[in-house]
């Protein structure tokens, strides 16, 4: 207790911020497996110091988050668009992103839509957003489809039932890519508008907006924000690189390399010609025309001015041009769209000033009207050979890439495919041979400073040399082919040094002339390096190797990116377990070859007992310490078997083993036993400081005995944990063919039920209440019953349960209390208003949202008074999420309704809740009343239970009454009324109304 009170003060000493959003509006926030998730929720974890506050983070639509947010219900909420209207409600903290409007249309759609004519189509737009305010008073749209969610837009467009989309680009681009709609919607006309988002903040809190701007201050500048920014926005968003300028051209860096190693190359040969073969113009020629094929990229040069002096080929391609119709034309003249003009003359001033400007991205108009996206890089060369200076551009076509994000890997297709880029250059230089010398010295300037190495090995000579800054990087001197000719394997690490040197020994072989590879390299330093190599061989008369020339391309920084990625897709970020994606393929490649060598193994499905008590008493982050505590425990544990296995977190408190290559199955019950024994055993949460203790319950699954296929093993595991819960919990199950068939029955009953609610199959039975001292009728019970067409009237307690499982109990159970309602109204109409009716209500439905909004509203449309209704509700059903009951139980009783505890005695008596509830009275279960005549247990514990109901000022109705011996000990014992088949069965509408007008029972 003492432990307990330390914490609830250190708990108090922290302030609770509560902070709820949309929960789907991804990916800026949404709700997944009971959780909130997104960009602001994560954002939002970030700003607020877990020391200073507690945040408290909730979700629900839209329309409710906003008016909690101006009643101060909740404290903060994001993204909120801040518009001119909502400052006088709210507060906003700096704008943290632009969000931007466009309009989506299907591919293919040919008709002109725009702005001046938004009026004649069907546009759809997402309910009580700021675009639907944009849409109906800023373009002054009256007519539209208004739709809860973003996803539900695009798949009415998809569905043909709107002609165009009006919403958010960044979230509708989310959903495009996410749902793969990118073949069949189109982004039409984009940035209609740009609006700032922020933090709405109450404006009950004005502290909080300082706080909040400074702490985003910080992010920003510790680069925090950007990298959740662009962990949430470069797949989705094409504004990403608006606001990851410097990061993107960090990830663009390699395919300039691509760029700058294919020149450096031709730089290269060029030098090495010059000094051996400066006579023998026909040789250069050959050579450089080799080299050519390593680039594929826009080559220009261009004075001051901007005025065209060279185009290359590859530029001709791109842009439509030929070179001689832009030679000595001004640039922004012709490929610059007009509203950009005057930014890119005083760009061309800025590369005058600073010499070399690179990382610049722009679009460009191709002669057919078309827009692409280049990313230059920019260098002034000045020199005596010079008339004057001149601007040397290099230009990559990064339209692909602003469409996908795949620039990288598709970049290194392209360079596969490579031709005769630099064809036009070479022609230059024939023409041109009294400057050789001059362009010698420029490209000279750019190998000697290109960031990756260009490696030239002579086969004659044996020597090797290295140029470009990475040389001096790595230990070079150290290579000495005329010893060992292969000595310059020495620079790869062990593990690659077979693989390099088998993959050229079999180019050579096979005459190859490019080989590839990649490798990791040692630095000065003894660390490795990811390296990519492209080679080239040359070959004499008599097919002898006589040359390799090779670039090499550190990449390191992408292969780190690839493994980031690659554990962000198949492992989870909690506990570092394998996801269920990686699971399920593990699990596929078990089973196959399960299949091939006759094997078999197993697959355990795990689930923790009662965790979301841990999660609700204790705090998420509880919960996940837990959870990495316990897969430690696991994880070293599976370690010591001799079996192989596989262990992967496949849900929230779910987990999941293979073990393979099993000899008997009882070595599977035993590995559950021990696993039993290791949730038993307690665990000590630093956090919490105290100690955890826990149970499972688990499945069992043999392949291929039970399934030859993932998903049958993974749906017949699943079956078997259920009956493990079903069973107590805290225990392990093998799945049995009988689940199936068990299982198959439920689905059927419950697709029967869908339609048995669309076709109102349903109709109520009543049951008379009596005063068990002069047998008149107080009140009915309804009982629902269910009439299907086929199979005639169905028990309850076949499809009761199901529909619980299902949740469509709450359907049904709105139904019943409707049905009800229009009996009591008719009652009235006859003479017999002084009725009332008990109601039995289950848990889920309690626990449903708006259930007390919708009770209000039937009252409200038949005209009933609510004093005429009894709610029964279970002593389990009361108890579980005891707050939430009661709030609902109270506001209901505010109404008039009152409240009966059904079957008391059989469940969750706890006295103290039971008292603080507003209830009216209890009802007695009928296994304490069937043997209350001869047996003096029942009889004492119906007897304590009366009195203990009047003592609390509770009436007490007994159930089941169907003797006139019950009838008399209960009336000895002061009972209050009863029902059962002593006075009447069950009965239609009709029956029971006959007995209604009666008024007494007869017996």
């Amino acid at each position: 207790m003492f432990a307990v009170l330390l914490w609830q003060v250190a708990f108090c000493a922290q302030k609770t911020i509560k902070f709820q959003v949309d929960k789907k509006y991804p990916p800026f926030s949404y709700e997944a497996d009971g959780r909130v998730y997104g960009f602001t929720v994560d954002l939002a974890n970030m700003i607020f110091e877990q020391d200073r506050y507690f945040l408290q983070i909730s979700s629900d639509t839209w329309e409710n988050v906003y008016r909690r947010l101006l009643s101060g219900e909740i404290d903060i909420t994001g993204p909120v668009v801040i518009l001119e209207e909502r400052k006088k409600y709210i507060l906003f903290s700096n704008p943290i992103f632009t969000r931007h409007v466009g309009i989506y249309t299907k591919k293919g759609f040919n008709r002109k839509i725009a702005l001046d004519n938004l009026s004649s189509f069907k546009i759809g737009v997402l309910k009580a957003d700021y675009t639907e305010s944009l849409l109906s008073k800023k373009l002054g749209v009256k007519k539209y489809f208004a739709y809860p969610t973003v996803e539900d837009v695009l798949k009415a467009l998809l569905a043909g039932k709107i002609d165009a989309a009006f919403t958010t680009q960044e979230v509708a681009n989310y959903f495009i890519t996410r749902n793969n709609y990118t073949d069949a919607l189109e982004l039409k006309v984009k940035d209609i508008f740009e609006v700032k988002s922020a933090f709405g903040i109450s404006k009950k809190h004005p502290e909080l907006v300082s706080y909040v701007n400074s702490r985003l201050k910080l992010l920003i500048k510790n680069g925090t924000f950007d990298q959740l920014y662009n962990n949430y926005f470069s797949v989705y968003s094409p504004y990403y690189y608006e606001r990851q300028k410097n990061q993107i051209v960090l990830s663009i860096l390699y395919v300039l390399i691509m760029v700058f190693f294919a020149s450096s190359l031709t730089v290269l040969v060029m030098i090495r010609l010059n000094r051996r073969l400066r006579t023998d113009k026909e040789a250069f020629e050959k050579y450089a025309q080799l080299l050519a094929s390593n680039a594929n990229v826009i080559v220009l040069t261009l004075n001051l001015k901007g005025e065209i002096i060279y185009f290359n080929k590859f530029a001709e391609e791109i842009t439509g041009y030929k070179a001689e119709e832009v030679t000595g034309k001004r640039w922004v003249d012709i490929f610059i769209p007009e509203y950009k003009r005057e930014y890119i003359q005083k760009l061309f001033s800025k590369i005058a000033a600073e010499k070399v400007v690179n990382g610049h991205e722009n679009e460009i108009i191709t002669k057919n009207g078309d827009i692409r996206w280049i990313l230059w890089n920019n260098t002034v060369v000045e020199h005596s050979y010079l008339n004057e200076p001149l601007i040397i551009s290099t230009g990559l076509d990064i339209t692909q890439q602003k469409k996908t994000q795949s620039l990288l890997e598709e970049s290194y297709e392209e360079i596969e495919q490579t031709n005769q880029e630099l064809v036009n250059a070479l022609e230059i230089l024939n023409r041109q041979t009294e400057i050789l010398n001059a362009q010698q010295q420029r490209y000279k300037f750019i190998v000697d400073n290109i960031s990756d190495s260009i490696m030239e090995l002579d086969f004659k000579s044996r020597e090797i040399n290295f140029y470009g800054r990475q040389k001096d990087e790595f230990d070079v001197e150290s290579i000495n082919l005329k010893e060992d000719h292969i000595s310059w394997l020495n620079l790869y690490h062990p593990e690659d040094r077979g693989k390099v040197l088998d993959r050229i020994q079999k180019a050579l072989e096979l005459k190859e002339e490019n080989v590839e590879y990649e490798a990791r390299v040692k630095d000065r330093s003894g660390n490795f390096r990811w390296i990519y190599t492209r080679l080239k061989i040359f070959y004499d008369a008599n097919g002898k190797p006589e040359k390799i020339i090779g670039v090499n391309i550190d990449y390191t920084n992408k292969k780190l990116y690839e493994q980031r990625m690659e554990q962000l897709a198949y492992y989870d970020s909690l506990t570092g377990l394998a996801n269920r994606k990686l699971f399920e393929q593990k699990l596929d490649d078990f089973i196959e070859e399960a299949l091939k060598a006759d094997k078999m193994g197993a697959v355990i499905l795990i689930d923790i007992d009662n965790f979301k008590d841990i999660n609700d008493l204790y705090g998420h982050e509880m919960g996940d310490e837990y959870l990495v505590s316990i897969c430690k425990k696991i994880d070293e544990y599976l370690k010591t078997l001799s079996q192989k296995s596989f262990f992967a977190r496949v849900g929230g408190d779910e987990f999941a083993i293979i073990l393979d290559d099993l000899t008997r199955k009882d070595d599977v019950f035993m590995v559950c036993s021990d696993l039993k024994k290791i949730f038993e055993q307690e665990i000590y949460l630093e956090k919490a400081e105290r100690e955890f203790f826990t149970t499972c319950s688990m499945g069992i699954s043999f392949y291929p005995e039970d399934g030859t296929s993932t998903k049958e093993i993974l749906r017949n595991v699943d079956m078997a944990l259920s009956q493990a819960k079903e069973n107590g919990k805290n225990d392990f199950q093998i799945f049995m063919p009988y689940m199936l068939t068990r299982n198959l029955k439920k689905i059927e009953i419950e697709k029967s039920l869908r339609k048995a609610i669309e076709d109102d199959q349903f109709v109520l039975y009543y049951q008379p209440v009596v005063d068990l001292d002069t047998l008149q009728i107080t009140g009915v019970e309804a009982l629902l019953r269910w009439i299907s067409p086929q199979k005639g009237m169905i028990s309850p307690l076949d499809f009761i349960p199901v529909a619980e499982e299902s949740g469509l109990i709450v359907k049904i159970g709105e139904l019943v209390i409707e049905k009800a309602l229009k009996d009591i109204k008719v009652w009235e109409q006859k003479g017999a208003g002084n009725i009332s009716v008990s109601i039995n209500l289950s848990a889920r439905q309690l626990r449903a949202k708006h259930f007390e909004s919708k009770v209000l509203r039937l009252f409200e449309k038949y005209r009933i008074d609510p004093g005429k209704v009894i709610f029964e509700i279970t002593e389990s059903g009361a108890v579980e999420n005891f707050d939430i009951s009661l709030r609902i139980l109270s506001f209901l009783c505010q109404m008039g309704i009152k409240f009966l505890i059904d079957d008391f005695g059989t469940g969750y008596s706890s006295l103290i809740y039971l008292r603080r509830l507003p209830i009216g009275g209890v009802k007695i279960d009928r296994s304490f009343i069937s043997d209350i005549a001869y047996s003096k247990e029942s009889r004492s514990i119906v007897e304590g239970i009366i009195l203990m109901a009047h003592k609390l000022d509770l009436k007490v109705v007994a159930e089941g009454i169907e003797t006139k011996e019950e009838l008399d000990v209960l009336r000895q014992m002061g009972c209050d009324s009863g029902q059962g088949y002593l006075f009447s069965k069950p009965v239609p509408k009709d029956e029971i109304e006959k007995l209604i007008l009666q008024g007494r029972i007869l017996i």
